[in-house]
């Protein structure tokens, strides 16, 4: 949640390494004894059709296959999760959770605003043919110069329209969620009861919570996890999902939903 934002993700981190480190070690030590079990049977031997050994050394040769494919698919997870915490390390999408979420939102607008305005004035230095004007702005360089005057595949010279049209939607879309979070940190944490269940704006949290009574039945938890798309947290001892409006509307229509099948 965001009150504990840094927390969660160093979690998130540390479970990644640890199941890396035991997949790993699982994967060398299945890997090690299937090659104990194999070393048992003699380099080149056949399977002896006919022999009263046959089935007994085909289910042991199966059980070494499977120990070596139980090692690799371990040895794969220890994989994926090394990876899962690189791209936690180095991900760099702003999360909604971040207590400096509008601190990085307005960073990153500014630098896509300085970057839309060196492409615009870039342009005009390409299309006059003026390198001395062009050298003389903040992210200039001779190399830049060289590539912005080699013709595209359609002959043009100079950053192409559809880098500043994508640029400038990112600027618009960074904008829209500066201000959806801005109006929600105006929000204050309320609760109502509805259909007997308590419905919160969990402000400190961004959370939109769902608190029941008691255990909610097995239907109910199925339908607030595949259709209305709430989580339990067992921290919090609440269904939730993110404050935002996809989230609050969502919660209405659970309660709606549940107001007509809860008896």
């Amino acid at each position: 949640m965001k009150h504990n934002f840094e927390e969660r993700k160093q979690n998130r981190i540390d479970y990644a390494q640890e199941q890396a480190r035991k997949n790993q070690a699982k994967s060398e030590a299945l890997s090690k004894s299937a090659s104990e079990m194999a070393s048992h049977i003699p380099f080149g031997q056949p399977i002896l059709v006919g022999h009263h050994s046959e089935k007994r050394d085909r289910n042991y040769r199966a059980k070494i296959g499977n120990t070596f494919q139980r090692s690799v698919d371990a040895g794969n997870k220890a994989s994926h999760y090394r990876n899962k915490v690189k791209t936690i390390k180095n991900n760099r999408a702003i999360s909604s959770d971040d207590p400096e979420a509008l601190e990085k939102i307005d960073e990153k607008i500014a630098q896509l605003e300085k970057l839309q305005s060196f492409m615009k004035q870039a342009n005009v230095f390409v299309r006059k043919g003026n390198k001395e004007g062009f050298l003389k702005l903040e992210w200039a360089t001779e190399e830049t110069w060289e590539q912005l005057n080699k013709p595209d595949c359609f002959g043009g010279l100079g950053f192409a329209s559809y880098k500043l049209t994508n640029n400038s939607a990112n600027i618009r879309r960074l904008k829209q969620r500066r201000e959806q979070l801005a109006k929600l940190t105006k929000v204050e944490t309320k609760t109502v009861e509805i259909e007997g269940v308590k419905l919160v704006h969990n402000v400190e949290a961004n959370r939109v919570q769902l608190v029941f009574e008691g255990i909610p039945s097995e239907e109910v938890r199925s339908q607030l996890k595949k259709r209305f798309h709430f989580r339990w947290c067992r921290s919090e001892g609440a269904w939730q999902r993110h404050l935002n409006n996809a989230g609050i509307y969502s919660a209405k229509d659970f309660l709606a939903w549940y107001g007509e099948h809860r008896g």
